[in-house]
């Protein structure tokens, strides 16, 4: 019998919806439902990679799990504790084992703080160490990340985007984290950039035992670091299964356009690409049944009236399809 898994962050019912006007001198408000029932776990050690297009909610999945935006209902329980059952007091001090690295390194670091301050404060805000002792620990992030002891009294326009990014990481590592959510993390650095710092995450991984959620709209970069990956369309998750298998074996029609789209790292090599029709459905208003149905071949009468739920089909692998209602 195989070892279970230990669970690092479980989400239930997951909702995060926001009010909008419909226009610029109307006072009708309607709701854009950016996460939707979402449920999903995520195992301790490894990467739970989300892709989607954009505006699929992948990046306030993210925001939500962490807190950062309160959600309108569900629940987040990481390490066994309900985050929306703590205190004001006791949520700041369970930020500590979450943190978060954003898409754009530039706007993400305080411009006028020192490198150094900005990796201190963290541990010093949550009382972590004396100022000594966070100075030598600042010393030993910035290692850590590729950089060097005399960055720390260099200000965030000093760096390249790359060195950024290992700055943001470093950031993100200061209060010992379990789970860091990373959100498009290498999509603004160029290809040989993004390269080194998957290899630094994929490495900080191994060596502290993190967990990470990878939001990402690159599926190579996603099936290259991904344990697992969960597919999300308009605010819910329509496929969800360990990294190849999905990318072979693939179920859902959505998730078929998207891996289609993927370009071939071979001259001449041809590849079926797989044509959605229709628009975007808004996300102001969702049609009824599945979301999906209006740009799916394989629509049927079921798939306009009822919106399927998300099943296991096959131990480990779930997939929100009425093509799929039974085991496959």
């Amino acid at each position: 019998m195989s070892e279970q898994k230990q669970v690092c962050v479980e989400v239930k019912d997951l909702c995060q919806f926001f009010g909008v006007k419909t226009g610029t001198f109307s006072n009708i408000k309607k709701t854009v439902k950016a996460v939707d029932h979402v449920s999903l776990k995520i195992y301790a050690g490894e990467t739970l990679g989300v892709v989607g297009e954009s505006g699929c909610g992948k990046t306030t999945l993210g925001k939500t799990i962490l807190h950062l935006i309160e959600p309108v209902s569900g629940q987040v329980i990481v390490d066994g504790v309900d985050l929306s059952t703590l205190s004001k007091e006791a949520l700041r001090k369970a930020r500590r084992k979450m943190q978060i690295v954003f898409q754009d390194p530039f706007s993400s670091l305080n411009g006028r703080l020192t490198v150094g301050t900005m990796l201190i404060e963290p541990m010093l805000a949550h009382k972590l160490c004396s100022k000594k002792e966070a100075n030598e620990r600042a010393v030993k992030l910035l290692e850590m990340v590729g950089l060097r002891t005399f960055h720390l009294n260099r200000y965030p326009h000093e760096f390249s985007g790359g060195q950024r990014q290992r700055i943001a990481i470093a950031r993100a590592l200061a209060t010992n984290p379990k789970f860091i959510v990373c959100d498009e993390a290498v999509s603004a650095l160029d290809v040989s950039v993004q390269a080194s710092i998957l290899n630094l995450m994929q490495k900080l991984k191994k060596d502290l035992g993190l967990t990470y959620m990878f939001i990402s709209h690159d599926l190579s970069v996603v099936r290259h670091v991904s344990d697992r990956i969960c597919v999300m369309y308009l605010g819910k998750v329509v496929e969800m299964g360990e990294s190849n298998t999905l990318f072979e074996k693939h179920l859902h029609p959505y998730t078929e356009a998207l891996l289609s789209a993927v370009p071939i790292p071979k001259p001449g090599a041809k590849k079926e690409r797989v044509s959605l029709t229709g628009d975007v459905p808004s996300p102001i208003d969702l049609p009824s049944g599945c979301r999906f149905h209006g740009r799916c071949s394989h629509c049927m009468d079921i798939c306009r009236k009822e919106d399927p739920e998300l099943r296991e089909v096959s131990p480990g692998y779930f997939c929100a399809c009425h093509l799929y209602n039974s085991e496959v």
